[in-house]
């Protein structure tokens, strides 16, 4: 028997308790989600009897999916045969036994995001797209139409008021052929195939559905249409679904994530069981005290949590106004020396920020000091120019269908094929209704100039070697021939700039002895899978180096001590974010921030700072107001980077009340009445328009404006500074 009181606090049991029908959990932030979602398992297992074949455990990253099979091993057992995994994995280990039923092999391809934009693009060259910006947007279209579950024909028919809309819905069709004629799928395809799946094949499905008698998705929040409609399906038959998220975290709708999923559950499955989780795990009594000010101000919420703990002992949260951007990166360098001095790792501190750019002037600051930093959310590992180069190989012999790749390494290392042979191949291999690697390896026959026969045997020869290798050697002596037999190898020992990449490949080869080890009679197609599923912070690794990025790039991770950076309106909360179901996720974000700390919480912001080439002035943003009881500190900023980290005299420590945020706000005035359609208006920017539309009420009022210059643009009027043209 498994004894859930060991673990569980009361609210927790009840849950865990609960195992049939349809069942959601509120977890909020550091309420020990993980540890309700394994013990629920373990209980099946141990205390009900229920097959581990029979559970399916669902979450969003390899990383939480890995560690949920670790601590459930340690509570059952090596032998619980559970799938634990993300919805990405799961829909691929489903289309790798039945991709054939429609119209992929099981050996497909899996492109990332830049071999989908490469993929595009070349349609768009097909369809004589010549427009660079015309490309940019096409692109993004179909990057959205995918992430919302959303086909050609629909994209088509509910997006033709935009710009180029039925021109990026051809592109759409014709991009989706190439994919089968590929056999690849893109990220998204997983899914929509996934589904596809279920829906044409009754069989299959009901396979699934018999299989997997207890279905417990993570992170439920985050699912978007397409994800909800597989586990609908998946528990058609048997009912019992175990969800647990968080209304007030859900971060991802600009990728799909749909909030209305965990808002409208209780619509959809009447009978529904709902468990509140409000003890929290992770951060002291201060942090949450601030977190849950700031998240009652949003609407979209199923109830109104409130978190707690019994770590009462923590400090009040530190704000901080710096007078620029870099006077706010000396701030946070100074805090980091001191939280070093008082036993803090480099590993146990993140600055957090809502955009990328603001990286930029802390890495100098860093750097300067000598502060070992990480910056998440750029590119990983396996995006790396020279670990795709030679992915590209191992996924041309694991599918010669793969054109993209094909084109990857038809040239590369330089092989004296040009764009003009390949051009030519091409249409030999299009006139005759054939795969391009088929007009490879049959060059011979082909009808094509002798000087491309020539170049193109030369490639055709390394291919027939390379998977002859990958058929009689072991999958990592197979994957040394490939650097060797390739050129790969001697053009990374030409140079020392080319020899650095060398560093990565030996480093891929590496991950690969290690796959191997780890999964007998695993392929190269499996290992290839593993590569194309890992997740954005799947990469986050333990050295001891201080963690620099997005807050979206640390959902899920916690820090003892936590910068949230560039709190000012129009960066956190963006400016683009005016309506209110944008600012309430910009809430969400903020509160995701703050509940990732478990000690120290530091807030900062600048009245100046360089953007766009220019002096950029913004107010302090909302989010500090609406965090009330915050206490302030005035930055204590070095002249210039010194070395920190050296012995110093002590000095009297300078502590200045700047903000009372306990203390009534300065009263603002909201009322914008005389901003109504029609009315004609000035901004410093833009110059004069006329307003078309206005949203919203109080603070969050906006207006959209017809400019003379600019077009259209919606505006946040308690910030735009708008004068009325008389």
């Amino acid at each position: 028997m498994y004894d859930l009181s060991i673990e569980l606090n009361e609210q927790q049991i009840r849950a865990v308790e609960d195992t049939d029908g349809q069942i959601l959990v509120i977890a909020g932030a550091g309420s020990g989600k993980t540890r309700v979602l394994i013990s629920r398992i373990a209980y099946l297992i141990k205390n009900c009897g229920v097959d581990p074949y029979e559970i399916l455990a669902i979450t969003f990253t390899n990383k939480a999916a890995k560690e949920m099979l670790e601590r459930l091993h340690a509570a059952v057992g090596e032998n619980a045969n559970v799938w634990a995994m993300t919805f990405h994995s799961f829909c691929a280990r489903i289309l790798r036994r039945d991709a054939d039923r429609i119209g992929y092999t099981s050996n497909y391809t899996i492109y990332d995001e830049s071999d989908r934009e490469k993929t595009i693009k070349r349609v768009c060259a097909d369809l004589k797209i010549e427009d660079q910006k015309q490309k940019e947007r096409i692109v993004c279209y179909i990057s959205d139409a995918k992430s919302f579950g959303m086909t050609p024909p629909k994209f088509r028919l509910e997006y033709a008021h935009l710009k180029d809309a039925d021109l990026a819905a051809t592109v759409y069709e014709q991009y989706q052929e190439k994919l089968l004629e590929s056999n690849a799928m893109d990220f998204d395809d997983l899914l929509l195939n996934a589904v596809n799946l279920f829906l044409t094949c009754p069989d299959v499905l009901e396979r699934y559905q018999n299989r997997f008698r207890y279905i417990n998705v993570d992170e439920f929040q985050d699912t978007n249409a397409t994800q909800y409609l597989l586990i609908k399906l998946l528990a058609g038959k048997h009912g019992n679904i175990f969800a647990v998220g968080d209304e007030d975290q859900s971060i991802y709708s600009w990728r799909g994530a749909e909030i209305k999923n965990i808002l409208d559950f209780k619509k959809e499955f009447p009978e529904v069981k709902t468990y509140m989780l409000e003890r929290n795990y992770r951060s002291t009594s201060q942090i949450l005290n601030a977190a849950n000010r700031l998240i009652a101000n949003n609407k979209q919420r199923l109830a109104a949590k409130n978190l707690w703990t019994d770590k009462t002992d923590g400090e009040q949260i530190a704000v901080c106004s710096a007078g620029s951007d870099r006077d706010e990166a000396d701030y946070v360098v100074k805090q980091i020396d001191m939280l070093r001095r008082t036993g803090y790792k480099y590993r146990d501190i993140a600055v957090l920020s809502r955009i990328n750019a603001l990286s930029r002037t802390f890495e100098e600051k860093f750097n300067a000091y000598g502060i070992p930093y990480k910056v998440y959310g750029g590119f990983k590992f396996y995006e790396r120019k020279e670990v795709k180069d030679v992915l590209a190989y191992f996924k041309v012999v694991s599918n010669p269908k793969d054109e993209e790749s094909i084109l990857r390494i038809i040239n590369f290392p330089k092989r004296g094929i040009g764009d003009g042979a390949i051009n030519e191949i091409s249409a030999f291999c299009k006139s005759e209704g054939l795969d391009l690697v088929d007009g490879i390896l049959g060059i011979d026959s082909a009808t094509v100039s002798t000087g491309t026969k020539k170049k193109i045997s030369a490639f055709r020869d390394v291919l027939c070697r390379l998977m002859q290798n990958e058929q009689t050697m072991s999958m990592t002596d197979y994957a040394k021939s490939v650097l060797e037999v390739s050129g790969l190898e001697n053009f990374y020992k030409s140079s020392e700039e080319e020899a650095d990449r060398l560093e990565n490949v030996n480093e891929l080869l590496s991950s690969i002895a290690y796959f191997a080890s780890d999964n007998e009679g695993a392929t190269m197609s499996d290992f290839l899978q593993s590569v194309a599923l890992v997740s954005d912070t799947d990469d986050i690794l333990d050295d001891d180096f201080v963690t620099l990025a997005t807050v979206h790039a640390v959902k899920g991770l916690e820090f003892a001590a936590v910068f949230i950076v560039g709190l000012e309106e129009n960066i956190f909360p963006l400016e683009r974010c005016v309506d209110k179901g944008e600012l309430e996720e910009e809430r969400r974000l903020m509160y995701v921030a703050v509940t990732r700390a478990r000690k120290k919480l530091f807030c900062t912001y600048a009245g100046r700072r360089f953007r766009f080439n220019s002096v950029v002035y913004n107010r302090k943003s909302r989010f500090i107001d609406e965090m009330k009881g915050a206490s302030a500190e005035k930055p204590q900023i070095p002249a210039r980077p010194q070395n920190l980290f050296a012995p110093q005299p002590k000095t009297q420590k300078a502590t200045t009340p700047l903000l009372d945020l306990a203390a009534k706000p300065k009263t603002i005035s909201t009322d914008f009445s005389a901003f109504k359609v029609g009315t004609k208006v000035k901004h410093k920017k833009f110059g004069e328009g006329e307003i078309i539309a206005v949203f919203g009420d109080g603070m969050d009022m906006a207006a959209q404006i017809k400019f003379q210059t600019v077009g259209v643009k919606k505006l946040l009027l308690l910030i735009a500074n708008l004068e009325i043209v008389e």
